[in-house]
């Protein structure tokens, strides 16, 4: 159920991250046509492309923590023992968990004193702006726990261990399943 669970948020994540991709897309692209051809445009588009970009990046954040695809260092863990793998997963698992408190904090902190200041064109509270910090602090936290919970109980894989994917790895399976379908083709011969 946990397993379904992530998987639902992690999709959700994703569809969330298209749709405002989309939306700043459309906003900009339909903006650029108005104003060449037509001498006009869409006075808010700016502004909501600019939110949508916002929570873009810190929903990505996210989605970047839980399929574990942030910048890391691995060379000294996997040196390491076992143990002492976990452990470094469980400290730096409670910093990040931290940082990403002061990051709520200080995103609720900032929510609230500009609850009342509206942006000037679209009228929406730059609170807003802030609630992308809060989204991504809390989903963070939960991503990190699912770390750690991993490294923890599910210890005895490396990838739970070692948080890291390899550029070199991720080429190779590329081309291994380029390959697979090049000596396997889906349909008849032409």
């Amino acid at each position: 159920m946990f397993a379904s669970l992530t998987r639902w948020f992690t999709r959700s994540l994703e569809v969330c991250i298209v749709l405002c991709l989309t939306c700043m897309a459309t906003m900009v692209f339909g903006n650029v046509v108005l104003r060449y051809g037509f001498n006009s445009g869409i006075a808010f588009s700016e502004e909501i492309s600019r939110l949508l970009f916002v929570w873009l990046t810190f929903l990505g954040t996210i989605l970047a923590s839980r399929e574990h695809a942030h910048l890391g260092v691995d060379s000294l863990v996997r040196r390491l023992p076992h143990a002492a793998r976990q452990a470094c997963v469980l400290v730096s698992g409670v910093l990040m968990i931290v940082m990403c408190g002061l990051l709520f904090w200080g995103s609720l902190k900032q929510a609230e004193i500009n609850l009342d200041n509206a942006m000037p064109v679209s009228g929406i509270p730059y609170a807003s702006v802030y609630g992308a910090g809060m989204a991504a602090a809390l989903g963070l936290i939960v991503s990190i726990f699912y770390n750690i919970f991993q490294a923890l109980v599910h210890g005895d894989q490396l990838e739970n261990l070692v948080m890291v994917q390899h550029t070199d790895d991720m080429i190779q399976d590329a081309l291994s399943d380029v390959g697979a379908r090049q000596s396997h083709p889906a349909g008849p011969p032409a």
